[in-house]
């Protein structure tokens, strides 16, 4: 569709138009990797979250035991 739609609008070679979408399909191709990864890593920000408010939780009891065993 790209093609069609550059070939109407411009009067470039057919093999530039054909660089072209080869261009596009490899950005696009890029932007789904990136959507990907950028998915992937707010996962692992969220459980490292989950990992530090569990580390704070255990900080703060282990504590208050200490408090209490100290004289």
């Amino acid at each position: 569709m790209l093609v069609a739609q550059v070939m109407e609008q411009d009067n470039r070679a057919p093999e530039e138009i054909l660089s072209l979408q080869a261009q596009h399909d490899r950005l696009l191709t890029l932007v789904g990797e990136l959507l990907e990864a950028n998915q992937q890593l707010r996962f692992k920000v969220a459980q490292l979250e989950r990992q530090a408010e569990s580390a704070e939780r255990g900080l703060a009891a282990a504590t208050a035991w200490a408090a209490l065993l100290l004289p």
